[in-house]
């Protein structure tokens, strides 16, 4: 039988982000940098959490049905771009709710896990 243990590292230095846009914005940078782990004592400020930590609750609420693929792409579209939809950029308000909707469930979440202030 495997046994699985939690992310369960403390470091009282750890600062939470101030929301779900920077979170998901660190995130998708990480990613795209190919770090394999976010969380590092190297870095300026210390992450309560990995990239992957993020990924995952993302699938989580694609999964449960909570977001739609089309709130996915939206995330990973702007993601990557390193900057949120606005309707001055021409950016239509149909995908600034959806962007804002995705972030909104997953803020709820990663308020839970401490990833979130």
């Amino acid at each position: 039988m495997k046994h699985y243990n939690p992310n369960t590292h403390y470091n009282p230095n750890m600062t939470p982000f101030d929301n779900s846009e920077e979170a998901w914005f660190w995130c998708c940078l990480c990613e795209s940098l190919g770090c394999k782990r976010g969380r590092g004592t190297h870095k300026t400020i210390i992450r309560p959490c990995e990239s992957s930590d993020i990924i995952i609750a993302v699938k989580r609420l694609l999964g449960s049905g909570i977001i739609s693929q089309e709130h996915a792409k939206i995330l990973s579209k702007y993601g990557m771009q390193q900057m949120p939809p606005h309707p001055n950029f021409g950016d239509s308000p149909r995908i600034c709710k959806l962007w804002n909707e995705a972030l909104d469930f997953l803020n709820n979440i990663l308020k839970q896990k401490g990833i979130v202030a």
